[in-house]
């Protein structure tokens, strides 16, 4: 469910700027209302689990997912947009706790286990465009988003009343608490979720908008190309949760990254839409391992106050999305380019290259958190 609400306006992007004569700039609007949402949720999200925990936490989280998405389903500009940022305010919530909850009861395979938790995330994400294709197709979008909102809806019901509690939070042990991290470790985690989440949102966000104009065979299924995206995404994932443990985790994300920033390269350049297609599939896998290897990382560094510190760094992510996603719409539309727009998650990942060469555990070395 949160795979299928976080990149639903990458799919539906391209029908909401013909259906209200939008320009690139406007809509990128949406996502920056989303992940401002976002940034809302995050805010709210230590207060949230100090004193109701996770249950109620991620019960309110779906709750407004369905508000926000059967506000979206209404079709009226004026209601979307404010509707947008609830549903991401739900996503803050939601998606922040989850991966604080697995890695509280998962602590000595933190990313593997958040590898996990990501491919049924990306799950989600990759059923989304197949969905919004045949609703459009049937003329039956409105309807789409309605079901997702009672899906949503039912989930929200169903966590009020499970005990999901982490043994550490019912009063048997205080979680560890890690030493101070330096300044540059912290300004280099900041920097990588920063990007991260802009690069994902932005790549993934206009697959679609992209691939309806790069040409090919007349009615190629644009509405599938962030498909491909979300599905390299969740390969790697589940290559990256079988293989962490036997190869550094440092070179897994130098590699990723690496891949990620020759896909985007690739992007600038393509004329046909199956080779866009390929380009997509290559970027998802290339950053499948960056996330949860930054949430495993912030937990290693930050022990039992990571609920109150990882506030921030998720946070940054959520400017991340606000920001970069809207960027590209506002420079292709300054340039009458969309290939213009996609150079900026090309420069952030090469950005991320370089910050990951700064963290350093408290004493100094390599991180490495298995």
């Amino acid at each position: 469910m949160g795979g299928v609400v976080t990149i639903l306006l990458g799919p539906i992007l391209p029908i909401l700027i013909a259906r209200w004569s939008l320009s690139d700039e406007r809509a990128g609007i949406f996502f920056t209302l989303q992940f401002l949402g976002n940034l809302l949720g995050v805010a709210i999200l230590g207060v949230l689990l100090s004193s109701r925990g996770y249950r109620t936490t991620l019960a309110v989280g779906y709750f407004l997912i369905a508000a926000g998405v059967a506000g979206l389903a209404l079709g009226i500009e004026t209601i979307a947009m404010p509707s947008t940022a609830v549903f991401g305010v739900g996503l803050g919530l939601a998606l922040s706790a989850s991966n604080l909850w697995v890695t509280e009861i998962s602590p000595k395979r933190r990313a593997a286990a958040l590898s996990i938790l990501n491919v049924a995330w990306g799950a989600g994400a990759i059923a989304c465009p197949p969905l919004v294709f045949f609703a459009q197709k049937a003329h039956r979008l409105e309807l789409l988003l309605f079901c997702v909102t009672g899906f949503a809806g039912i989930v929200a019901f169903c966590l009020a009343g499970m005990d999901i509690e982490p043994p550490a939070q019912k009063g048997e042990e205080p979680g560890r608490v890690a030493p101070e991290i330096g300044k540059r470790t912290a300004l280099a985690l900041s920097g990588l979720f920063f990007l991260y989440v802009g690069v994902e949102s932005s790549v993934g966000g206009w697959g679609a908008a992209f691939a309806k104009r790069v040409g090919g065979p007349a009615g190629s299924p644009w509405e599938l190309a962030p498909m491909f995206f979300w599905a390299g995404l969740v390969a790697g994932r589940i290559v990256a949760s079988a293989v962490l443990h036997r190869v550094s985790e440092r070179a897994f994300l130098v590699g990723g990254l690496l891949l990620a920033a020759a896909s985007n390269a690739a992007l600038l350049s393509v004329t046909g839409f199956r080779a866009a297609m390929v380009c997509l599939v290559v970027a998802g896998s290339g950053l499948a391992c960056v996330y949860p290897l930054l949430v495993a990382w912030m937990v290693g560094y930050f022990g039992g106050r990571a609920r109150h510190k990882s506030n921030l760094l998720f946070a940054l992510g959520c400017l991340g999305g606000a920001t970069m996603p809207w960027l590209v719409g506002f420079i292709s539309t300054h340039t009458a380019s969309l290939r213009a727009g996609l150079l900026a998650p090309l420069a952030a990942c090469l950005i991320m290259l370089g910050l990951q060469f700064l963290l350093r555990k408290p004493g100094g070395d390599s991180v490495s958190v298995q």
